[in-house]
């Protein structure tokens, strides 16, 4: 990622729509796999820890890891507990955390399999792998080039990569009502030097935040999905030792 988009994110994470409404999401799952608290969960590639504090609200035992030594600066002036690494090189013993986040990060990387597995090396058995990408490349664009991605992927795709060793609970498409504005702006939009993250205006924040909390509402109807949308959502658990 550009280096000034840390200081953008940053900036929005807490009161832009799109990043309380991935909070939200989490927060479903998190109420649906009943996590309880005190247990320890990681998030890998925490950026600036907007999803770490989130988390620490909910008492639990928080730890991140970023590779990025400006990232981590803003968590440590946060107070959080944070720890440079890489998703396939991740500094703590096997079986060490319950819950693991991996929000908006394999597809920033040359080998997310590798990732996976590490990933899964330092969760418990039975523990949750909780993930989200981008979706659909056929939407590809400057924002992803400002954001360093290396890929946008399928819903197959996706679900490929915890063919090995996780049973999935949940694999859905989220953020669905935004999806239709987001090609406009892909597509029709004249391209600039940056991401589309951006504080946006007051008054378009309050009605998307009411959009979300329709969609929040459908996704819990439907039995945690929606049928499209601009990101994917994963949630697999770990099979136990002896498990197939």
């Amino acid at each position: 990622m550009e280096q000034a988009e840390y200081m953008v994110m940053d900036t929005v994470e807490n009161n832009h729509f799109w990043f309380i409404a991935k909070r939200k999401f989490l927060d479903v799952v998190l109420q649906r796999i009943r996590a309880n608290k005190k247990i320890k969960v990681l998030d890998v590639g925490c950026g600036t820890g907007a999803v770490m504090k989130y988390l620490a609200t909910k008492n639990f035992l928080v730890s991140g890891i970023d590779m990025s030594e400006t990232a981590l600066d803003y968590c440590r002036k946060k107070g959080l507990e944070v720890s440079s690494g890489l998703a396939n090189i991740i500094p703590y013993p096997d079986k060490s955390f319950d819950i693991i986040f991996v929000i908006d990060v394999l597809e920033h990387l040359d080998n997310p399999s590798e990732s996976v597995k590490e990933i899964s090396r330092v969760l418990k058995d039975g523990g949750v792998f909780i993930a989200t990408v981008p979706a659909h490349q056929w939407l590809w664009s400057y924002h992803d080039e400002a954001l360093h991605h290396k890929k946008r992927y399928s819903k197959k795709e996706f679900a490929d990569l915890f063919n090995d060793g996780f049973v999935l609970e949940i694999i859905s498409w989220i953020h669905a009502f935004i999806l239709l504005p987001a090609i406009f702006m892909r597509f029709f939009k004249n391209k600039n030097n940056g991401s589309d993250v951006k504080e946006p205006p007051f008054i378009i924040n309050k009605i998307m935040s009411l959009v979300y909390t329709v969609e929040i509402i459908v996704f819990k109807t439907l039995h945690y999905y929606l049928p499209f949308g601009l990101s994917l959502l994963v949630v697999a658990r770990k099979k136990k030792f002896g498990t197939k």
